[in-house]
Parts: C-alpha cells; structure tokens; sequence
C-alpha cells in the first residue's frame, strides 16, 4: 500500500467535506439565527402583524387587538413583546455609537425557556437596568468577559444611561449583532417618541398560552379573525417554519450558500476523480490479468465502490473533527449559531460518500470498456 498516495486521497476528501460543512454550516446558521429568539420563548401562539413578513422588519399591531384577545376562553396568560431596532442606539464609554437590538418585556417568570435568562429576569424590575446578550460583537466594547468590569461600565442607550446587570444568551443574527433585553417600563423610557409618543401602544410580537386541552390550530385562527387584516395568529413552531421559509426561499444568500456547497461537491469530485483514477491506472496490468482470468465487469465495479466508500469515511472523520472545531470557534466568536446535529452531519457525510462513489465510477470507465490484451 502507497501510504503517501493515501494520506494525500485523506487529505483531499476531507477538504471536500469541510468546504461543505462549512457551507452548510453557514447556510444553517442563517435559517437558525433569525429564530432563536422565538426558540427561547416558552408559549403556545405567536401574533405578529400581517405586514410583517420577517421578525427584523418593523410592523406592530395596536395592544388594544392584544387585549381584546386576552378575553379568549381558551387563552390562560398573555404578554405583549416590544421590539426596537432603529432608535436603540446604545453607546460604551469610550466607543462609537452603535445600533443594537432591543427587547422590552414585562419581567415576569415563566415565558423563557432559557434558565438564564428565567433566574435573572426579576433584576429588569429595577428602572435603567438591562441583561445583555453575551454574543454581542466585541465591537461593542461590552467586557463580556469579565462580567465585573461590565457592571461598572459606563452605557448609555439613546443618550440615556443604563446599567448592565447581568449576561443572558440568546444570539446574533444577520440583522442583530447584539441584543439587550429590559423591562416594559424601561422599554417606554428609552424610547418615548416610539408610536407617537405612546410606546407600548404599539405590539411587535404578542405570546398566548393555552388550556392543555386547546386545539392550537383552532385558537390561532380564532384569534387571527379578531382582525385578519391588521394581524395573524400562529403556532409557535408555525412562525419559526414560516420564517426559516422566508430566509430559505425569499432571500438569495440561502441560494449563495446552495452554490457554495454545490461547488464544494464539485471540487471533491474532482480531487477523489484524480486519486481514484491515478490508482486504477497504476493498477492495469494487474487488473488485465484479473479479467483474462475471467473476473467480470461486477468484480471491478465492486472493488471500486468498496475503494471509494473507505476512501470517504477516512477522509469524513478528520473532516468531521476539523469543521466541529471551526464551528465552535465560529459560534463563540460571532454569536452565529453553528450546530451540529445528526442530520445535517448525515447530509454531508452521504454528500462525500456520493462524492466518492461518482468519481470511482468516472474513473473506472476504460478499464471497464477495454480490452484484456490492451491493458498489458
């Protein structure tokens, strides 16, 4: 066996896989950013505005429709959610001032289903005080990492100043690279001039809880009809497929990273292409006195397959080791979610085993077609 030959067909398969881990990975993290706010949200139904045709844009409905829905015989609990993007402009001493995503929601237990943020919602009582997301970009200059210094930090969110009590996760998106979340009252006072003056006249997201034996569905469409032109009711997971469908289809970065994973693909077909057909062709005469024997096309075929999925578990597993650790330090350098799951490492471990198995079959095309006596 040619170990230098085998190392090089390891090396070259694995660099396959990871361009197309990390396209995936990139893709992923585009559907999944957008909703991780909507992930950690512990209710049954989601209300949004009808013009709201993805969570960063800025469409709200009147709480007046909120309340009115609370009246539902089926709905348990309610709370309405704010958001603000383009008047949250948060500034550290000694930094620029920067736009930052900012949450205003009543400080009550039970509506996360992250404990972090459940064992430290209750500090938001306090007037000025925020939690801040810790993948906020470091270009922020928030000393996330030494949570001390951070708490005697110097903020000021539209020109107000506020204090940082605590670090909750949550995440960066495309649109958010950092998110702070305060209370309802704190929400009205950073931002007086929101809706006319009236700032939580205005809902961005409203969450419901049901009886256990609601029917979901049935509820959403329900309340949706209360006013079907101005908002819409949905199931919690029918929002966040409805939004990943958004990003997925309606956007062409999900199409950019489809190519790139594509050519990934591609380029490992033809790495595995050059090794496979490099050993077929060192190999001829002994494969020639193989089929002057008798050995049919089947034998060959089968040689190859085996060859080639060897060839791209061996190159799958350092492939495997290397993109977990470029996702890891993705993850904590960003705030993108890079995640792994046994799907999406299902999908490319049988995109590199495909990879492999085309270009053993490519190939293995002349020895295939020829003649014995012509390959001596």
């Amino acid at each position: 066996m040619d170990w230098r030959r085998l190392a090089l067909g390891i090396a070259g398969v694995a660099f396959a896989a990871v361009l197309m881990f990390m396209q995936n990975g990139f893709r992923n993290a585009l559907l999944d950013s957008p909703v991780q706010l909507l992930e950690i949200l512990d209710c049954d139904l989601v209300a949004v505005s009808v013009a709201r045709y993805s969570l960063p844009t800025d469409q709200t409905f009147p709480i007046l429709l909120f309340e009115r829905a609370i009246s539902d015989a089926d709905v348990t609990a309610a709370i309405p959610l704010f958001l603000e993007r383009g008047r949250a402009q948060v500034r550290v001493a000694g930094q620029p001032r920067r736009p930052i995503r900012a949450v205003g929601i009543e400080p009550e237990l039970g509506w996360f289903t992250n404990d972090k943020i459940e064992s430290q919602i209750a500090k938001l009582r306090a007037p000025g005080t925020a939690l801040l997301d810790q993948r906020t970009r470091s270009t922020y200059g928030f000393h996330v990492d030494n949570p001390e210094q951070l708490f005697e930090q110097k903020i000021e969110l539209s020109d107000r100043s506020i204090q940082v009590v605590g670090l909750v996760d949550i995440g960066t998106d495309f649109a958010n690279d950092g998110t702070l979340l305060l209370s309802e009252s704190s929400f009205s006072r950073y931002f007086p001039n929101r809706a006319g003056g009236k700032p939580t006249s205005e809902v961005d997201l409203a969450l419901f809880r049901l009886q256990s034996t609601a029917d979901a569905t049935a509820v959403a469409a329900r309340l949706t009809s209360l006013d079907p032109q101005v908002w819409v009711v949905l199931p919690r997971q029918a929002l966040i497929n409805r939004e990943i469908e958004f990003w997925n289809r309606q956007t062409p970065i999900g199409m950019i990273f489809f190519v790139g994973s594509l050519m990934g693909f591609a380029v490992g077909i033809i790495i595995c292409y050059q090794i496979l057909f490099t050993s077929i062709h060192d190999s001829l005469p002994e494969f020639a006195t193989l089929k002057a024997m008798g050995y049919g096309n089947r034998y060959f075929v089968l040689l190859v397959i085996k060859q080639s999925l060897f060839l791209s578990l061996l190159g799958f597993i350092p492939a495997l080791i290397t993109s977990w650790v470029l996702f890891e330090l993705i993850h904590w350098g960003v705030g993108l979610p890079m995640l792994f799951t046994p799907w999406r490492i299902a999908v490319v471990l049988v995109l590199t085993a495909s990879m492999c198995l085309i270009s053993g079959l490519l190939a293995l095309r002349r020895l295939l077609s020829a003649d014995p006596a012509s390959l001596f």
